[in-house]
C-alpha cells in the first residue's frame, strides 16, 4: 500500500494509543488500598490486578500484531479498543476482585492493540527521516502519561473514589474509537487467504532479521535500567535517605519529564544527524549516570548525589527508546505489526525480570541495584557497539 501522509491529529491520537500501556497501570495506583478494603480481599489478590494487564499488554501486542499484518491495522484497532472501553466500564461497576481481575486482563489485551499498532502505522506511514521525527513524537506523548497518570489518579480518587479512573478511562476509549474510525486510514492492504503457516512465516521472517533482532535486544538491555530504577528507587531514597512520599514523587515526576526531554530532543536531532550518532550520546549519557552511581557506593551519603546518578540514568531513555525503535522498524517494513508486537514483549518481558533482581538485596543496601543497572547498560552497549558498523549500512 502506498505510503500515506498522516496530520498533526492522527500523530498525536497514535501518541495516546501508544500510552494505553502507563495509564491502565498507573491511574489507578494511588487506589489500591481503597479497593481493597471496599471489596474485601487481601494485598496479593489486589495485585494480581496488576499482573492480569501486564500479561494482557504483553501477550496482546504478540498476538494482535502478526493479525494486523494479515488482515489491516484499523479493524483490528477498533475492535480492541472497544473491548478496553467495555472492560474499564466493568471495572468501574465491579463488585468482587475475581471479575475484575479477569476485566484488567481484557482491558490490557485491548490496550494492547493501541500499543502495538500505533507503532506499526507510524511506520506504513512514513520513511527515513521523517520515520525517526515521528517515532520521537510518539515516544514524546507517550513519555507525558507515566508523569500524569499517578497525580491525575490520586486527585480523582481523593475527589471521588478508585472507580472514577475507570471511568475516565472507560471515556477516553469511547472518544478514540470515535477518533479512530472518523480520522484513522487504512495503512495495511488486507491479505487474503491468511493461514497460521502465513503467521509462523512472519514471525521467522522477523526473528531472522539481525538488524531489527539487534536492536531490539539493545533497547530491551538499556531500558532494563529504566525498569530496574523504578522497581529499587522507591527503596533507596524513602527507606535509606529518608524522603518522605512527597518528595519521592516529586523526584520521580523530574525522572520522567526527562525521559519525555530525551525523546523530544532526539526528534529535533534526528533533522540533522543519523539515528546511530544520536542513540550513540544518549546511550553514554545514561552509561555515565550508572557509573556516578556506582561512585555514590564509595562516597558518604548524598541524596543529591544520588538523585542527579538516577537523573542521568533514567533521562536518556526517552532518545534511546526512540531511536532504537526507529532503526528496528526502519529495518522491518514488511512485517512491521509483528515486529511492533516483539519489540512491545521485550520491554514488559524485561520490566518482569528486573523487579525480583533488585529486591535481592532488600531494602538495605542499593549494591543490587547498581550491578543490574550496570550490567544491562554495558551488556546493551558493548552488542551496539559490535554492531554499529553493519547498523549504519
Amino acid at each position: 500500500m502506498k505510503k500515506q501522509k498522516m496530520t498533526s491529529t492522527q500523530v498525536i491520537i497514535l501518541g495516546i494509543l501508544s500510552a494505553f500501556g502507563p495509564l491502565a497501570l498507573d491511574l489507578y495506583l494511588p487506589g489500591l488500598p481503597v479497593l481493597q478494603k471496599e471489596l474485601h480481599t487481601t494485598a496479593a489478590m489486589t495485585q494480581l490486578s496488576i499482573t492480569a494487564t501486564m500479561f494482557g499488554l504483553a501477550i496482546g501486542q504478540v498476538l494482535i500484531g502478526p493479525l494486523s499484518d494479515r488482515i489491516g491495522r484499523k479493524k483490528p484497532l477498533l475492535i480492541g479498543i472497544i473491548a478496553f472501553t467495555l472492560a474499564s466500564f466493568g471495572i468501574a461497576v465491579s463488585d468482587n476482585i475475581q471479575w475484575l481481575i479477569f476485566l484488567r486482563l481484557i482491558q490490557g489485551l485491548g490496550g494492547a492493540t493501541g500499543i502495538v499498532l500505533s507503532l506499526a502505522i507510524i511506520t506504513d506511514s512514513f520513511e527515513g527521516i521523517q520515520l525517526t521525527k515521528n517515532v520521537a513524537i510518539n515516544q514524546t506523548i507517550n513519555g507525558i502519561f507515566p508523569i500524569l497518570a499517578p497525580v491525575l489518579g490520586g486527585i480523582l480518587i481523593a475527589i471521588a473514589d478508585w472507580r472514577s479512573t475507570f471511568w475516565l478511562l472507560a471515556g477516553l476509549g469511547a472518544i478514540l474509537v470515535v477518533a479512530i474510525f472518523f480520522k484513522l486510514p487504512e495503512t495495511k492492504q488486507k491479505v487474503e487467504h491468511v493461514t497460521m503457516k502465513d503467521t509462523f512465516t512472519s514471525f521467522k521472517h522477523v526473528f531472522t532479521n539481525r538488524f531489527f533482532m539487534t536492536m531490539t535486544l539493545v533497547q530491551a538491555l538499556m531500558m532494563g535500567a529504566l525498569f530496574a530504577y523504578i522497581a529499587g528507587s522507591s527503596f533507596v531514597l524513602q527507606d535509606m535517605f529518608g524522603v518522605s512520599v512527597p518528595e519521592f514523587s516529586a523526584i520521580y515526576a523530574f525522572n520522567g519529564f526527562g525521559i519525555l526531554l530525551g525523546a523530544s530532543i532526539s526528534g529535533k536531532m534526528a533533522e540533522k544527524h543519523v539515528p546511530q550518532a544520536i542513540l550513540k550520546r544518549f546511550m553514554a549519557v545514561s552509561v555515565l549516570g550508572g557509573l556516578l552511581l556506582l561512585t555514590t557506593l564509595f562516597l558518604p551519603k548524598s541524596l543529591l548525589l544520588v538523585s542527579f546518578a538516577f537523573f542521568l540514568i533514567v533521562a536518556p531513555i526517552g532518545g534511546i527508546s526512540s531511536m532504537t525503535t526507529a532503526i528496528a522498524m526502519a529495518h522491518e517494513h514488511r512485517d512491521s505489526g509483528t515486529a511492533s508486537g516483539i519489540l512491545g514483549l521485550t520491554r514488559y518481558a524485561m520490566g518482569g525480570i528486573m523487579s525480583p533482581i533488585v529486591g535481592l538485596g532488600g531494602t538495605t543496601t542499593m549494591v543490587p541495584l547498581v550491578l543490574t543497572i550496570l550490567a544491562v547498560q554495558f551488556m546493551g552497549s558493548a552488542i551496539f557497539m559490535l554492531t554499529q558498523k553493519r547498523l549504519a549500512g
